[in-house]
């Protein structure tokens, strides 16, 4: 639940409502899993089986294995250290991706040709806009805007040329006789020309047909529209800031009161993406803490100890930060991106792994109290014959209905099947072979308690 609604961090509505109903599920399906379900299971009549045969546990291959890995936790320790030195450097590899064309398949035609289209004859898909608030149907405004469109148009990082009210109202004067004979008023000095010029663009029908796109209803805002190279939000986050400091030098030197503001479809992405890489570090570091904090809770409690809560808590959580370099350094050796669908991936590898580390934990924990004469191997084969495959199945189960999103015709969602899935794999080994071998000491000072208390 904490890992689903720290997605009320990001910057995308949707997720924070995808996250906060998934949350909100869950709580209500574990309530109905400890009420309606056991009633609903006494309706079934319990199948009859002899003691001996019920609790009989049989020792897989795959347990023994487990069980004989975990005796070496120094080995264990070492290659776990050596796989995220590679992990390390995918990680820095990984991008952020949110731009429209990574929502479809690049192998359909069709998108094929829109994304060379795109990258071959557009410098920005769409306009950016520059917003000036102010009475710009004045003789201040006016120069204000002339200012403004030489500041843009100087710049270095505009393609074309810049266009706005004022080389609109140039080019209809040759249509308008009537437009043509207020310029003229305006131009040798005429105050009520500027009125004039009101009330034609705004009230006149024809005038304002003509107005409508650049003009607001009530004539104190106008937009200037300009070509850039957006094609990278890294690249378009930069160009909002440079066209930011030069608007704000223009403010400075505006004879009226007026303000300047950049917009645009691109930079909205650009800024949305942004945001997007910034609530991924900060959803995940959230339940990162949260988790870790819950674990050294449970295991304070369990131990009526906060020392030995505190130890094996964190030494539970590291395995599941491992988790977490392993899929971000995946994701960028294969290319993937962090996109709104990906970005969840962090959080919700820690979610899942809580859970496999706080059972295996658990019963590795039981298994000493049950038989604290054994040995390491002997507890971790039972644990892993019994809790261990439980957590397969329902690791196998979550995986399962996740993989379906591959058939998906949304590339994102197909990526965040395949990046969920690895997720949840690499959640269930790292508990049933990284925590194991990391837990031998607290297993054995139990087994050592147990004995004294006999």
């Amino acid at each position: 639940m904490v890992g689903f609604l720290s997605f009320r961090f990001s910057a995308l509505s949707f997720l924070q409502v995808f996250g906060t109903v998934i949350a909100i599920g869950l709580f209500l399906i574990y309530l109905l899993s400890i009420s309606a379900l056991p009633a609903l299971m006494t309706l079934i009549p319990p199948k009859r089986l002899p003691i001996d045969k019920a609790s009989k546990i049989e020792i897989g291959p795959i347990a023994r294995s487990l069980g004989r890995l975990s005796m070496q936790p120094l080995r264990v320790g070492i290659i776990a250290v050596i796989l995220l030195i590679p992990m390390f450097v995918g990680f820095q590899q990984l991008e952020v991706g949110f731009e429209q064309r990574d929502q479809f398949d690049p192998n359909i035609e069709v998108v094929a040709d829109f994304i060379m289209l795109s990258d071959e004859f557009q410098s920005s898909r769409s306009p950016l806009y520059v917003v000036y608030d102010g009475d710009v149907l004045s003789s201040e405004g006016r120069e204000s805007w002339n200012m403004t469109m030489d500041a843009i148009a100087a710049s270095p990082d505009v393609t074309g040329v810049p266009n706005g009210l004022w080389d609109l109202i140039q080019e209809s004067r040759v249509e308008y006789s009537i437009l043509d004979d207020i310029m003229l008023n305006i131009d040798s000095g005429q105050e009520q020309a500027w009125a004039d010029l009101a009330d034609w663009l705004l009230v006149n029908e024809t005038g304002r047909q003509i107005s409508s796109a650049l003009l607001h209803s009530n004539g104190k805002q106008t937009l200037i529209s300009f070509q850039a190279t957006t094609l990278d939000w890294q690249a378009t986050v930069d160009l909002n800031d440079r066209i930011e400091q030069i608007l704000s030098e223009v403010e400075q030197d505006i004879p009226d009161e007026g303000s300047l503001r950049v917009s645009g479809r691109s930079l909205i992405n650009a800024q949305t993406t942004s945001d997007v890489a910034a609530s991924s570090i900060q959803s995940t570091a959230l339940v990162a803490i949260v988790i870790l904090v819950m674990l050294v809770s449970i295991h304070s409690y369990r131990q009526r100890n906060i020392g030995q809560g505190l130890a094996r808590g964190i030494v539970s959580w590291i395995p599941l930060m491992m988790v977490v370099c392993w899929v971000y350094g995946i994701m960028g050796f294969t290319g993937y991106n962090i996109n709104p669908q990906t970005v969840t991936i962090g959080a919700l590898s820690l979610g899942l792994g809580v859970d496999y580390a706080v059972h295996f934990t658990t019963r590795l924990e039981e298994e000493v109290e049950h038989n604290p004469r054994g040995n390491q191997q002997e507890w971790v084969e039972k644990a892993s014959a019994t809790t261990g495959r439980a957590m397969f199945g329902a690791a196998l189960t979550t995986a399962g209905g996740f993989a379906v999103l591959n058939l998906s015709a949304l590339l994102p969602l197909r990526l965040f099947g395949q990046a969920f899935v690895v997720a949840i794999t690499l959640a269930l080994l790292s508990s049933l072979i990284l925590l194991p071998a990391f837990y031998t000491k607290f297993l054995a000072m139990d087994a050592e308690k147990y004995l004294e208390e006999e």
